[in-house]
């Protein structure tokens, strides 16, 4: 036997089963292409945020977006007293019962040295709903609850939203403040 004739037979094979392995290769990582289509239209918005009188005016509220965001601009406790405010309701007027839980989303207290702290409780005619959002800043060493926890809400109810802003004495008028960003998630 040639060795020559050895060595081609060989490379004849490798080049075989080269070709063979590149095309199984190329067949298995062959790509497609996939779509997705959507109409995007507009329904009802079942929760709302609802003023609450005399609070909602004297927190500076404002309701926007369809009833779905509450902002407050002066919503302000004084030194050394809680205040207590009942601002704004949640209310479920169409659809069907949901599940609702309010969330810190953040804050700017962590590090406020004036402020024992500030309670967000939702109450459904007098009786607290899920636990209530207690934020107390770094220096009191408690920790803070930020979630309300799930709880259901009936079609056609209304629950209430208080508000407790606990200045200690030493806070400072026009100067102490603190923004606190809570989500209402339903479900």
């Amino acid at each position: 036997m040639n060795v020559k004739n050895i060595r081609s037979r060989k490379a004849l094979k490798f080049l075989g089963l080269l070709i063979s392995a590149m095309v199984i290769a190329s067949v298995s990582a062959a790509t497609y292409n996939m779509f997705m289509n959507a109409t995007v239209g507009v329904t009802a918005t079942e929760l709302s945020f609802v003023e609450k009188d005399p609070d909602f005016t004297t927190c500076g509220g404002a309701i926007t977006d369809n009833g779905q965001k509450v902002t407050f601009s002066t919503m302000n406790g004084k030194p050394g007293v809680e205040a207590i405010y009942n601002p704004v309701d949640i209310s479920n007027g169409i659809g069907a019962a949901h599940n609702i839980e309010l969330v810190l989303d953040s804050w700017t207290g962590a590090a406020q040295t004036n402020l024992y702290s500030i309670t967000v409780t939702m109450y459904n005619g007098g009786a607290p709903q899920g636990d209530s959002i207690v934020l107390y800043p770094d220096s009191e060493g408690t920790p803070s609850v930020t979630t309300s926890g799930t709880v259901s809400i009936a079609i056609s109810e209304t629950w209430q939203v208080e508000w407790k802003v606990y200045w200690k004495g030493s806070a400072t008028v026009g100067v102490d403040t603190v923004d606190v960003y809570l989500l209402l998630v339903v479900s």
